[in-house]
């Protein structure tokens, strides 16, 4: 079922899984290669680490310049997947031009638990925006290379994304755990204000456009 979805989209019908990675965080991203190894095995895929770049956006757009599939996940060293994350996800990008969102769990909550993102709303809706994005390559295309801003670059997507006709949908079953590593992480509030105000300018230069 799996080669049939991907190779319905494009060719090579490979998955691409982009884990932009840093120092220090060797054993979340141990346990986040596991993850994906174990829950894609019989899916012809590639994983490709990017270390050490400056920001989150900048090693997804170089990892994308050294993807091969048809198909491309934009992960983080400190997610978990879950258990066919990926057969809904693929699913809905056969037959729809949306970018698929995630249902994401706390590491302190099961699974089975609520969800942490429960304000992006029940599967079918349409949040903000994907908060782990997975695009084919005509969609990452038509979107452009991502801005490279310390945070809510995955805003980005998703906005930038609706000025040229693709949505964001919540997609249940598409799930994984959030293990919220301490190591590098960027989000102050200084650093915050600074990329949320360089966000605010983006959008207004993309509805302009």
């Amino acid at each position: 079922m799996e080669t049939q979805l991907l190779r319905g989209l494009l060719p090579p019908y490979m998955l691409s899984v982009i884990i932009p990675t840093i120092s220090g965080r060797e054993e979340t991203l141990h346990r986040c290669m596991a993850s994906y190894e174990e829950t894609l095995a019989g899916t012809p895929y590639e994983i490709i680490l990017i270390k050490d770049w400056p920001t989150w956006p900048a090693a997804c757009n170089e990892g994308y310049r050294r993807s091969k599939g048809g198909v491309v996940h934009f992960t983080a060293d400190d997610l978990e997947a879950l258990p066919g994350w990926h057969i809904p996800a693929l699913l809905h990008l056969s037959v729809h031009n949306e970018l698929p969102a995630p249902f994401v769990y706390d590491y302190q909550s099961p699974p089975e638990g609520r969800w942490a993102n429960e304000e992006d709303g029940p599967p079918g809706s349409i949040p903000k925006f994907t908060r782990i994005p997975i695009l084919t390559r005509t969609q990452y295309e038509k979107i452009g290379f991502w801005p490279s801003i310390v945070y809510y670059a995955d805003y980005w997507v998703s906005e930038k994304g609706r000025t040229v006709g693709i949505e964001t949908r919540m997609i249940e079953g598409y799930s994984f755990v959030h293990h919220w590593s301490q190591i590098g992480r960027v989000d102050s509030k200084e650093n915050m204000d600074t990329a949320g105000a360089e966000f605010n300018r983006l959008v207004k230069e993309m509805k302009r456009a």
